[in-house]
């Protein structure tokens, strides 16, 4: 356990002492007094108001010529009536029972664009159960268009089942019971798809698809899923449908009139949303504030030693020194819940800085799917302070690295130390999934990739994890010398663990496990399955590659193995893809655990299948890592296809996981399969001060250089480092500048404009392109380059070196009446009279000397001797010297 833990823990603690002696603080305002807009009736096919109070039917009030029909509530009820909205009780999808709503067919059959439109409120078990809250399409599961409450609420379009879903999705949970305007808004002639929550755009993709792209609108329904899904619970109050994309300006004023009915509710939402805020912990110079599911929370009135960010979102401290005592104060929190608000003041307490080199914070590596686009790329996120359960992406989100080699995709990174030599390391499987090659004739996609994909690996290296380099990489199919080892299939999810000792002389290296399948012929036909192999390496070189053998072989399929060590036992977490298992764990005492033989006991099976509606295929990709705060660990489990990380904890290992609920949990949506690092408080502070995109000033003023000079003295005068806005609204700091100097010729007096890049995540090569710009997997000549580089100006002015004076100048000593006197001869040599001022350390002359002349001065000393020196003869054009000898008379 770090000493950073112990005051972290007691600093939870003053927070909430504090907060109890506020509790008596909160504050309440009115309900916002604004007059909302009508929904608007321009292209509306159907609308459906659940204020009756009895009955199955529910009118269509679209008006204006709309011909689609009424709704019907199947299995529906009075007491399902609360005169404002319809109750939908949720239950299996083999419930005989369950009410849903099923809307006319072919709604949007033959459409362009849509907006969806519901009022809803829904059950907490909707947070965690797969649902549908309205579905258009059929009992098809290949092609429908729906909105989802699940986990992060999202809105989706697909004709190629749920891996080809184009997702919009909100970046955080909502909050069960409690009234929202939920909006979906497809632009077929925009191709986008966008999701809107309250009025507020909250997630936008790109998508061809249209409402016309789903052909069979035959089962249309508010409540129920194609799949075999639950059917939604919670309550329903309006429902619309239009036939075009409605602005944002509109959909806002949906969701104003809809607000009307429930205004009532939404004062105690904004309370609860204040109430719900803990005391703030602060263990950074700046933290990021909370946000609420229920309610847009902003912030005021911080109290003396602290200030807001920027942008409100991030409240800044000068920390105490490392040993002194937390600081306190206070900052007021504003909830607002469709224009009503609530106010309450909330206790601070700021913690003394850590030490460098404490244990702090942390760094993970992963991938992003999407299949809408290209993003099978490096990306990575910091812990927000050493917190390990909230998760800030670097660079905006945007990859960091790309590859240009192989199949030119990115997936499954890993990030590692080789501690002998301080390198990180990351490492990944060379695929791409979306755009790339997928094979041909029968056997094509995971059947060509799984049996005849790339057996090599993608390798970048860092010193600072800051700046990465190109990559390079190793083929685990083959030796150092280049001989083939093994008929593998696709080499992918590769991991490695540092042994000390792993060479009989002491030495250390790398045991790194991949999935493959094995082959017993070249042509890698017949019968094979996934299998977990093994090999070693010191630095991820082929030089240093050796092949091992296999790993985790249980006679049918095995991927995505992870591991983590706690004393003397090795903990190997794996997916079981044959046996039912789903994820799975061991454990084994065995100190060379790698080896043929090793007994490995099971502790669990189906880890994080409660994720996935209790779906243990639904789960792939652990993460595994240990908090350096407490005796706690963290498995992340992604939930495929495209919903990501979701968090396991367990405080006994042996005792296996069991699922993280906190609600203050945040990572992005779609945060795939990688790997978590921990981090020294330096190594936070120097991720967080490259976090950004944007210089403060992109013109650096210019700079002077002598004629003559080299590139030392270059570099030596162009400003070594720039100012840039860091992300997070943490405020600025200074970053390295890298200049391109090739353009300033210092034989040649002028002005030079030169750029510098400034060493930021986004500096690092995250885009390529090969010939004619193309970014096809197999375009000619890919070159990497970064796509959105901080840079800056400044311009190199070379000035001549300055002409020396046309003179030449003397100097002696001599003795008169026993006393030194200073003898000076200066001479004229240029064509133009000059007017010389010629200083000694005995005084000073100005003589006036014709071209060709010469003119002698005497300066006494009045001593009897004197140290050696020199004098200086100085005219407008410069200045020349002469030495004289120490002098002794008498």
């Amino acid at each position: 356990m770090s000493k950073h833990s112990a005051v972290h823990r007691a600093l939870r603690a003053s927070a909430v002492a504090l907060g109890a002696a506020l509790a008596a603080t909160a504050m309440v305002g009115p309900p916002a007094s604004a007059v909302a807009a009508d929904a608007p009736r321009d292209g509306l096919v159907a609308e459906y108001l659940f204020t009756q109070s009895a009955g199955t039917t529910v009118a269509n009030t679209a008006g204006g010529g709309a011909t689609a029909g009424a709704a019907s509530v199947v299995n529906g009820t009075d007491a399902l009536w609360t005169g404002s909205s319809l109750k939908l009780t949720g239950g299996a999808k083999s419930s005989t029972t369950a009410d849903w709503v099923r809307l006319p067919d072919g709604l949007l059959t033959g459409e362009q664009s849509a907006t969806i439109t519901v009022e809803t409120k829904f059950d907490a078990s909707m947070l965690t159960t797969f649902n549908f809250l309205w579905n258009i399409g059929s009992d098809s599961t290949t092609s429908y268009f729906f909105a989802s409450m699940r986990d992060k609420a999202r809105t989706a379009i697909t004709t190629s089942s749920n891996s080809g879903e184009a997702n919009a999705r909100a970046t955080a949970s909502l909050a069960a019971d409690r009234w929202y305007s939920v909006t979906t808004v497809l632009d077929g002639a925009a191709d986008t798809l966008a999701f809107y929550i309250d009025g507020v755009k909250v997630g936008q993709t790109t998508t061809a698809l249209e409402p016309a792209s789903i052909m069979a609108q035959t089962v249309n329904a508010i409540g129920r899923s194609p799949w075999p899904d639950p059917f939604y619970k919670g309550e329903v109050s309006a429902f619309r449908v239009y036939d075009r994309a409605l602005a944002g300006a509109e959909v806002a004023a949906v969701a104003d009139t809809d607000a009307a009915a429930h205004a009532a509710t939404f004062q105690q939402a904004a309370q609860a949303a204040v109430d719900a805020i803990q005391p703030i912990a602060m263990d950074d110079s700046s933290k990021l504030l909370p946000t609420s599911a229920a309610a847009s929370l902003t912030w005021s009135d911080a109290s003396a030693g602290l200030a807001l960010g920027a942008n409100g979102t991030t409240l800044q401290a000068v920390q105490p020194a490392p040993g002194e005592p937390a600081l306190s104060g206070t900052v007021t929190a504003t909830a607002t819940v469709r224009g009503v608000t609530a106010s309450k003041q909330i206790p601070v307490t700021v913690a003394p800085r850590a030490e460098a080199d404490d244990d702090y914070g942390y760094l993970m590596v992963h991938f992003i799917e999407d299949s809408a686009g290209y993003a099978e790329k490096i990306y990575l996120d910091v812990s927000r302070g050493d917190d390990p359960e909230q998760w800030d992406p670097l660079n905006g989100g945007k990859p960091i690295l790309a590859s240009q080699l192989g199949t030119t995709g990115v997936r499954d990174p890993y990030l590692t130390r080789n501690p002998e030599t301080g390198v990180y390391y990351i490492i990944a499987t060379d695929l791409r999934v979306f755009g790339g090659d997928g094979g041909s004739g029968s056997c094509t996609s995971w059947c060509y990739w799984s049996s005849k994909g790339s057996t090599k690996l993608h390798v970048w290296q860092s010193t600072d994890l800051v700046n990465w380099g190109a990559p390079h990489s190793i083929d685990l199919a083959l030796d150092a010398s280049g001989a083939k080892v093994a008929e593998l299939g696709m080499a992918w999810a590769p991991e490695a663990t540092w042994v000390d000792d792993y060479y009989p002389d002491g030495r250390g290296a790398f045991v790194m496990y991949w999935s493959s399948n094995l082959y017993q012929n070249p042509e890698h036909t017949g019968s094979s399955y996934n299998q977990v192999l093994w090999g070693a390496t010191t630095d991820f070189s082929q030089d240093t590659y050796a092949y091992g053998g296999s790993f985790v072989n249980a006679g049918a399929n095995t991927i995505d193995t992870t591991m983590i060590q706690d004393g003397d036992t090795t903990y190997r977490i794996t997916k079981d893809n044959g046996l039912g298992k789903g994820i799975y764990m061991e454990s084994t005492t065995a100190d060379r655990w790698w080896e043929t033989g090793t007994t490995w006991t099971q502790l669990q099976t189906k880890i994080g299948a409660v994720w996935a509606g209790g779906n243990a295929g639904g789960v792939e990709g652990p993460a595994v890592f240990k908090s350096h705060s407490e005796d706690r660990w963290y498995l992340y489990v992604d939930v495929i296809p495209s919903t990501g990380y979701r968090p396991m904890s367990t405080t006994n290992l042996d005792a296996g996981w069991t699922q993280l609920t906190d609600p203050g949990f945040f990572m992005a949506p779609s945060t795939k399969h990688g790997g978590v690092v921990s981090l020294t408080k330096a190594q936070y502070d120097t991720v967080r001060a490259a976090d950004s995109r944007q210089a403060v000033t992109t013109a650096l003023g210019s700079v002077s250089v002598v004629a003559g000079g080299d590139a030392a003295d270059l570099a030596a005068a162009l400003p070594p480092t720039a100012d840039v806005v860091l992300a997070y609204d943490r405020g600025t700091a200074a970053r390295p500048v890298a200049w391109s100097t090739d353009g300033v010729d210092l034989a040649t007096p002028g002005s030079y404009p030169v750029t510098g890049t400034v060493s930021t995540y986004s500096a690092n090569l995250d885009t390529w392109a090969g010939d004619g710009g193309s970014n096809a997997w197999n375009a000619p000549n890919r070159v990497l380059s970064p796509s959105a580089a901080v840079t800056v100006t400044a311009t190199v002015v070379v000035v001549a070196d300055p002409a020396e004076p046309a003179l030449t100048v003397q100097a002696a000593t001599r003795c008169v009446a026993g006393k030194v006197v200073l003898v000076t001869t200066v001479a004229n040599t240029g064509d133009e009279a000059e007017e010389v001022a010629v200083s000694t350390a005995y005084g000073s002359k100005t003589v006036q000397l014709a071209a060709g002349k010469t003119a002698n001065q005497t300066f006494s000393s009045r001593l009897a001797s004197t140290p050696a020196g020199a004098v200086q003869a100085a005219t407008e054009s410069g200045a020349k010297t002469a030495a004289y000898d120490a002098r002794v008379c008498g």
